[in-house]
Order: structure tokens, then sequence, then C-alpha cells
């Protein structure tokens, strides 16, 4: 059945190509191959897979296009197959994607490239691993592609042609907010071809609207739940609060700095039998339940959305999780001690307030998922509160008559003629 639908799915993006003949859009079709390895698989082994996508590149209809370098929007079908032992052997996924052209030359673009979609683990009760599990997965994907055209000529067949390569990394998320949620880890690296059948209608040249780069200030608060293990029936109350300062280095790249503060109310000294990882902590202090943190954002901007990862360590941490629990069995995830990462998304629906949320791993064991709002301040307000205050103004002169809003003076200027020495 699951191969059914998958061959439909192909089978209709394929359906659209007579649209072709249309003449007010422009897009592609794009098919590649993969070749990877999961990175926190047990037994390593090499992945292989394709995608096949339809894309609709940005070529100038909007000012906002000139503004970002003509991106793209994708919509792909994949399928990968992992050839690790203790990995699921298939995965069906389908997602959008966005390309950011950072170098866009007649002849060659180089694309950031973000993708976040949905997949489903084909043959997961067949595998030890997952047999328990929700057979859908979430798909997160970020790398750098490239397209290299074959003419540049316009109405030379070959134009429509492009050769697609790069390098990406796919993560693959259970979809749980408990602590053994798996996280595949899987980069990979990709060569295809594009083809454009419709090429029309041509750019015309706008003037590209200027972006100013503001340095910015934003404040968050967030909260979510998570659990400590599969078997765990309980919900653990977690929050976060961050503020970080910004500054964009170009119209679509940002970097920022900040601190953040942490609350799991997990870290409450029980002493569990189905996870022993936290039994160290004793007693139920308050102390235990929060962590500090610094990070380093790098961040995609388009208009009102920005999404980024975060990249933090914990100057603050009265959690240090033994090398091994209670039990004797290893804990191998060592850097919960000491750093972070998120991934982090931001929506600005008025001019100051965002809605957010963030992922929040240690490596690739998730740690919660949380959503809030947050605070924006462009520049740290209006730096000359009165837009007047600086302005000198002269006092009135009584040798200047004010007709119909306009000032004369009483000996008017006398035009040169031509006849004048």
């Amino acid at each position: 059945m699951r191969k059914i639908l998958f061959i439909t799915v192909f089978a209709f993006f394929s359906a659209l190509l007579p649209v072709s003949a249309q003449h007010n859009m422009v897009f592609r079709y794009k098919g590649e191959g993969f070749y990877g390895n999961e990175v926190n698989a047990t037994d390593s082994k090499f992945m292989v897979g394709g995608e096949y996508a339809f894309e609709l590149p940005q070529f100038g209809k909007k000012n906002w296009h000139y503004t970002y370098k003509f991106p793209t929007i994708g919509f792909a079908v994949g399928y990968m197959k992992l050839m690790g032992t203790d990995s699921v052997s298939n995965i069906a996924y389908t997602y959008p994607y966005f390309l950011y052209p950072f170098v866009h030359t007649p002849r060659l673009a180089i694309n950031l490239r973000l993708a976040t979609g949905c997949g489903m683990y084909v043959d997961y009760k067949d595998n030890g691993r997952h047999q328990s599990y929700f057979p859908y997965v979430g798909v997160y994907s970020a790398g750098l592609t490239g397209d290299i055209f074959l003419a540049t000529r316009y109405g030379n067949p070959l134009s429509q042609w492009q050769i697609t390569f790069g390098g990406n990394c796919t993560w693959l998320h259970d979809g749980f907010i408990d602590r053994n949620t798996m996280v595949m880890f899987i980069p990979y690296a990709n060569l295809g071809l594009k083809y454009t059948p419709n090429v029309y209608p041509l750019p015309i040249k706008h003037p590209a609207r200027p972006v100013r780069h503001i340095l910015c200030l934003e404040a968050g608060l967030q909260g979510g739940i998570n659990q400590l293990g599969a078997e765990d029936d309980t919900y653990y109350p977690n929050a976060s609060v961050n503020v970080g300062l910004y500054y964009p280095f170009s119209n679509a790249y940002r970097m920022g700095f900040g601190l953040e503060g942490f609350f799991n109310s997990a870290y409450d000294g029980k002493q569990r039998i189905y996870s022993r990882r936290y039994n160290f902590i004793k007693e139920n202090k308050f102390k235990n339940k929060i962590r500090g943190g610094i990070f380093w954002a790098n961040d995609m901007t388009i208009e009102r959305f920005t999404a980024g990862i975060h990249i933090g360590f914990y100057p603050y941490n009265p959690i240090k999780v033994p090398a091994v629990d209670e039990l004797g069995y290893p804990w191998p995830n060592r850097c919960e001690d000491f750093m972070y990462w998120k991934f982090v998304t931001k929506y600005k629906f008025t001019k100051h307030l965002y809605a957010t949320t963030s992922l929040k791993s240690h490596l690739d064991a998730v740690e919660d998922f949380e959503v809030g709002l947050g605070y924006y301040m462009g520049d740290f307000g209006n730096r000359v509160k009165n837009p007047f205050s600086r302005i000198s103004f002269k006092k009135e002169d009584p040798n200047e008559l004010k007709v119909e809003g306009e000032t004369y003076s009483k000996k008017p200027f006398r035009h040169r003629e031509l006849f004048d020495e």
C-alpha cells in the first residue's frame, strides 16, 4: 500500500509537465540521488536514496525576489534506505524546502537549503528498536546545494537543464517528548539534474527594496512538557527565558549572542526504575531544576519569519550526570553536562511581538519542545524620542512678509537679464 502511494505521488508530479504550455509561471523538476551515512548508529552503515521535487523559482515578479537574490520554493518526495543493522531500513518522506542563493551568477548558483516535513518508517515493525514506536517521523534537513547551468543564452535548449550537487544533513525525529526519543542524524551528498520546461516570462528588473540592517534586542518566554522515557506516564512542565542581541549581516542572514535560563521539573529527586539516569538526585530541590546558558545564534530571516540553529553552553549547571547509572549502565551522551543546541523559529506578527518555537537537544537526545512569545526591540527603541529635539529653528524675521504660506522679502531679488553687465 505504501509503495502504491509513493508511486501515485510521483506520477502526480510528473503529470504536471503539460502545463509547460502555460505562460504565467516558471517552474522546474528535479531528480537526484543520495549517498551518506547514519552517524549515530551503533553499527554504522551507509545510506542510499533519492528525491524527486517540483520547484518554483522566484524570478522577479515581486520586489522581494530581488531583495533576497531570487530564492526558490520547492516541494519534494524522497526515499532513504538505511543499511545499519540497528536502523530502520526504509524511510519515505515529503517536505517543502527553501533555497536561498548567496552565490547567483548566470552559470552557477550556490544555495542554502532549509526543509522541514514528515515521513514514515516503511517497515518499522521488523526492527526491535522501533517496534513500539508510531511509524511516522518528523524530518528536518539543511545544507548547501549548487546548480550549474549548462547554457546561458535564452532559447538554447541546454539552458533549460542544470546539474545539481551538494551536501546536506537530515535529522529524523520520532515525534515524542520523552528522553528516549531517537533522533537519527544523516549527512549525505547529492547529485542530480534539473529541468525547466517553462522559461517564460523573463525577469523584469525592479529596484530592490532596501532592507535596513538593524541591531535588535529580543527577549522570549517559552514553555512545554517532557518525559524521561517511553515507560514514563508523567508529564513534567519545563520553561525557558532568553534574551539576545542580533545583527543582520545580509538581507537574509543574522548572527546573535545571548543568555537564557532553563527550568525542568523532571529533576525532582524521585528514584525511578524505568529511567535511572537521574537517580543520583536524591532531594527535591529547586536549584537542581534550573540551568543557565549562553548561546550563539545563526538565523535565516525572510521578512517576518526567522529560523535558525542556536548552539549553547551551560556556565551554570548543578546537574552532572554520572558516566554510569546505579546499575552500571553507561550514559554515552556526555555533552549533556556542558552544551546543547536548539532549532528555533520565530514569526513577528506585530511591530514588537513574535511567536516562537524551539526544539532543544543534547546531540541526538531530545530534551523538550517549547512554544512561547517574545518581544522585539529594534535599535533599542527610538534613539531620539522627539524627532525635532536636535533641530535649531531661527527666530522669526520681522522684515519678512508671509503671503499665502510663502515667504517674501520686502526687497525682492532682481533677476539678471541677458543685457545686464
